[in-house]
């Protein structure tokens, strides 16, 4: 993303009073609760934050490793000095590589490139996916999930709990960032920052 001084010139941003954290809370948050919807829980975390962009109290930049409960290891990469705001997701299985578009807080808008490991295989692939229905995203799948619970249909909205996950997850990550270790998941409440992280 690509966050400079007339963003941060709204005096609430880049502080730990008015944000209460930085790119990892305000920009990345919602790519890790992607990660974690397709690829499962994270097992443990180790997480690097720091500030190289932009004169805030607050982190501009993160690099973080997951080891993942299914025992798949992950990578997130946070910057706000970037050329241009975008998200991208890319996930590799077994016999395929997923890579979403880039659109900022959209990667599910533009098509994602699905390429099969065995090039033999990306025919059966490509057949595949021309016979996936259409998801809606953002307001419209929003709008379409209010429809669908009107109508008494099974409810797939975020619950309470995924919402203390996510927040759990952010605290690991800042937890990690300032002690320099390892931290497992998910959060026992007698873990140091689990009723809040700001320092």
């Amino acid at each position: 993303w690509s966050r400079g001084a007339d963003y941060y010139a709204v005096p609430w941003r880049g502080t730990w009073a008015g944000e209460c954290g930085g790119a990892v809370l305000g920009h990345a948050i919602h790519n890790h609760d992607l990660l974690t919807h397709i690829a499962g829980d994270i097992a443990c975390l180790s997480a690097l934050t720091t500030t190289r962009v932009n004169e805030i109290e607050t982190e501009d930049c993160a690099s973080i490793s997951f080891a993942m409960t299914s025992g798949a290891l992950a990578t997130s990469s946070i910057t706000l000095g970037a050329a241009t705001d975008e998200t991208r997701l890319r996930f590799v299985f077994e016999h395929l590589t997923a890579t979403s578009g880039t659109a900022p807080y959209a990667p599910g808008a533009e098509p994602w490139s699905f390429q099969a490991r065995a090039p033999h295989r990306q025919a059966q692939l490509d057949a595949a996916l021309s016979t996936t229905p259409h998801e809606p995203i953002g307001f419209e799948g929003f709008f379409a999930q209010i429809a669908l619970d009107l109508a008494g249909h099974e409810n797939q909205a975020v619950t309470f709990e995924d919402g203390a996950t996510s927040v759990a997850l952010v605290t690991a990550i800042y937890h990690s960032a300032r002690t320099g270790r390892q931290v497992e998941l998910p959060l026992d409440p007698s873990h140091e920052l689990y009723k809040g992280w700001l320092p």
